[in-house]
């Protein structure tokens, strides 16, 4: 039997969703990486990081960041390597930053040409060689000289990594075919009380973001967060929708979408925890055909649930002619509008998409359901 239309993404939204524990966040963008497009997935990550760092940890978040722009610059320069062979609209890059506890993973992943992969490893191998006061010597002589090549011409941007994070690169080849491999690479960012300890991230840390990344190329997700939502997340998540789209018309109603299912988890959803940077969810966006097709997902208490449902039928309901006479009316005069129907969000999400809203609840105690809302856009060509 045919799968529909992101069926799968119901199936994987919730096992994703407990990846990631209270104040903890994912964030995960995948496909063309420009300057715009980079900006912009480093005010996200940084805002984030920024909600659950405070002013001691500043030291620590200038380190993340420094990271995030050498990994990001990395795909970038990989990318314009390859930018006129085939294998790159099959390959996109990808870039990742997960919190978990007092850790953070920063994950890269990019396709390179097989003939430069031994060189690469043999750099990579290099500086995880190294202690951190040979580093810093390697780094000074770079500097000074151009390079080093007794040690291999280790690249700059790689040692800083390295020593920006305090601790070894995990890295990983896969190769795709005679011509090219991808490439993965990950740094683990300690706490300020463990930096320096010179560890490897985990393997299994590694692999959580490659099978992850698969899961988006079966899928083909463009965007994915795991975490907390707020306001300036709300906003981070359009500047970049607005940078990958090159579509004005559909980019604008996809955003406008966006709006109305971030502020759907930010409304619906159960109340964060004391300390909590905002209330916890999860959204996608991928392309599905000639379809946009966005997912979230949020904890809500049971009480919820009836009223959520009646309104989501409500809509789902109407003719297009009676919903457009329904979203007139409630626009118009609010105070006579039924506590019990929806108000201009569902309403305005199903008058987007054209078609019904899809949901799921699913039950997590006995108190909470996980409430899946997914619709879509149509792509115009």
């Amino acid at each position: 039997m045919a799968v529909e239309s992101g069926q799968n993404l119901f199936e994987i939204a919730y096992p994703l969703f407990n990846r990631v524990d209270d104040n903890d966040f994912e964030y995960v963008y995948r496909g063309y990486f420009d300057h715009s497009i980079t900006k912009k997935i480093l005010f996200l990550a940084d805002t984030n990081i920024a909600k659950v760092t405070n002013q001691s940890q500043a030291t620590l978040q200038k380190r993340i960041y420094y990271i995030m722009v050498e990994g990001l610059q990395n795909i970038t320069i990989h990318q314009e390597e390859i930018a006129n062979n085939r294998e790159f609209d099959k390959y996109p890059g990808i870039f990742a930053i997960q919190k978990n506890g007092d850790k953070y993973f920063i994950s890269t992943g990019n396709i390179v040409a097989n003939d430069k992969i031994e060189s690469l490893k043999s750099k990579l191998d290099i500086i995880n060689s190294l202690s951190p006061e040979e580093l810093k010597k390697i780094h000074r002589e770079i500097l000074s000289n151009g390079s080093i090549s007794d040690k291999g011409g280790a690249g700059l941007g790689l040692i800083e990594m390295s020593r920006k994070s305090g601790n070894k690169l995990l890295y990983s080849f896969e190769r795709l075919d005679d011509e090219f491999t991808y490439f993965y690479l990950q740094t683990l960012i300690p706490t300020d009380a463990s930096f320096g300890s010179q560890q490897h991230g985990s393997h299994s840390s590694l692999e959580s973001v490659k099978q992850l990344h698969r899961q988006m190329n079966v899928d083909n997700i463009l965007l994915y967060f795991n975490g907390f939502f707020n306001q300036e997340n709300l906003l981070s998540l359009l500047a970049i929708i607005k940078s990958r789209m090159n579509m004005p018309l559909t980019t604008i109603k996809i955003s406008n979408v966006m709006v109305e299912m971030l502020q759907n988890i930010i409304k619906h959803g159960s109340k964060p925890k004391e300390g909590a940077a905002g209330i916890s969810g999860l959204f996608f966006l991928g392309q599905m055909g000639s379809e946009t097709l966005l997912t979230s997902g949020n904890i809500i208490p049971n009480s919820a649930v009836a009223t959520i449902t009646e309104r989501l039928e409500f809509v789902n309901g109407m003719s297009k002619e009676e919903l457009s006479d329904y979203y007139d009316d409630i626009l118009l005069d609010f105070d006579t509008a039924d506590a019990k129907k929806p108000g201009l969000g569902f309403s305005d999400l199903r008058i987007k998409s054209d078609k019904p809203l899809k949901y799921k609840f699913l039950p997590i105690n006995d108190n909470e359901q996980f409430y899946l809302l997914q619709t879509s856009v149509k792509t115009k060509k």
